[in-house]
């Protein structure tokens, strides 16, 4: 598996976050988790690449901040978080 940077966006005007495992590339698979989690997946490798959150305000508003997502995940840090953890002696 390849490590990629997280990216986002967020589509106001249809309330849509877009989660992803680097650049959005087209001509990936979907599965409608549920009305509205969608998970974007490589054709070829078929690991997750994405995750897209419709109503993602209405999800997320209120008491509600957290939510799980049936996928499992690790942060690394990229160049330059671990240039700072260095810097401040925390690794």
């Amino acid at each position: 598996m390849n490590t990629k940077e997280l990216m986002f966006g967020y589509d106001r005007e249809v309330d849509v976050l877009y989660i992803s495992l680097g650049k959005p590339e087209k001509g990936m698979q979907y599965i409608e988790l549920s009305s509205n989690l969608i998970l974007r997946l490589d054709p070829k490798s078929k690991e997750i690449v994405g995750i897209t959150i419709i109503d993602f305000s209405k999800q997320f508003s209120g008491e509600r901040y957290f939510s799980k997502v049936p996928i499992m995940a690790s942060f690394l840090p990229g160049k330059e978080i671990s240039a700072l953890l260095e810097r401040e002696k925390i690794v």
